[in-house]
């Protein structure tokens, strides 16, 4: 007859068992560093999208913090009627990014101006509240990795090939 006994079938699940144990602690530092490039992908999609929708919809188009304080609780993008790049209602919401995953931060650093979020002109440029040309880093950390976003005053925003502390 054929087959396997039970002695054969634990001895074979005792050694994956092993194995998997050993490669335990490498799954878990690939995991980290992905969290960390899915969110610079998220957010980088996110921007080039709010640029388009500007474009095509000819309306300013904000990104602004979930919790309206920072990006790390995730941000929501809209149509921001009123310019005060905060989701008021009768906004449009266009779309909503999860909080993000522990022990990843990001954070916005604008040349001259302090604000966490962005809006997108219906130009495609990129404004602050008091239609000032904004541009600057947007920098996602964590887990000994950093990936950082620049954008300029004309909306582009591209992945930058370094990112200094």
């Amino acid at each position: 007859m054929r087959g396997v006994t039970l002695i054969e079938c634990l001895v074979a699940m005792a050694v994956l068992a092993v194995a998997l144990f050993a490669v335990a602690p490498s799954i878990e530092a690939v995991r980290r560093r992905v969290a960390v490039e899915a969110t610079a992908r998220a957010f980088l999609a996110t921007m080039q999208a709010s640029r388009a929708e500007a474009l095509g919809r000819h309306r300013r188009i904000a990104i602004a913090p979930h919790d309206g304080v920072s990006l790390n609780s995730g941000w929501v993008t809209f149509v921001d009627e009123n310019r005060n790049h905060r989701l008021d209602a009768g906004e449009t919401l266009l779309g909503r990014h999860a909080p993000l995953p522990s022990g990843v931060s990001i954070e916005a650093r604008w040349g001259l101006y302090y604000t966490q979020g962005l809006a997108f002109a219906e130009s495609g440029f990129i404004r602050t509240e008091a239609r000032k040309w904004l541009s600057g880093t947007v920098r996602i950390a964590g887990h000994d990795r950093r990936i950082c976003i620049t954008i300029n005053a004309y909306g582009r925003a591209r992945v930058a090939k370094r990112c200094d502390a």
